[in-house]
């Protein structure tokens, strides 16, 4: 992992999402809608980690998060993005880590 990655709770946030999804699974075996959604969330947190090539997106999300803790939106632009998360793998399905980043800049572009 990069130290840049380190620093992105994105990543973070993804894996906790993928985690409560194989807590799902393992409540109901069956469940196969949460193992394929916690191996996409797994597979994004991986990408996001090693694609040096996010750097604009991951520069953008920052200042638009920056903005957004200033103006008292951050807690409800973090709420969209867990409930996006909340989908992914279910009725979202970004591509990949670019996409995902995307869908949290549109989601944050909505405050402004």
């Amino acid at each position: 992992m990069t130290s840049a990655a380190a620093d992105h709770p994105e990543i973070e946030e993804l894996e906790r999402t993928a985690a409560w999804r194989l807590r799902l699974l393992d409540a109901d075996p069956s469940d196969a809608d949460s193992r394929a959604a916690a191996d996409r969330l797994q597979a994004l947190a991986d990408e996001l980690r090693e694609d040096t090539s996010l750097t604009p997106l991951w520069t953008e999300l920052g200042s638009l998060g920056n903005w957004l803790a200033e103006s008292d939106a951050i807690s409800d632009y973090a709420e969209l993005a867990s409930a996006y998360r909340s989908r992914i793998g279910i009725t979202e399905h970004p591509d990949n880590g670019a996409a995902y980043l995307r869908a949290l800049l549109g989601i944050a572009g909505g405050f402004l």
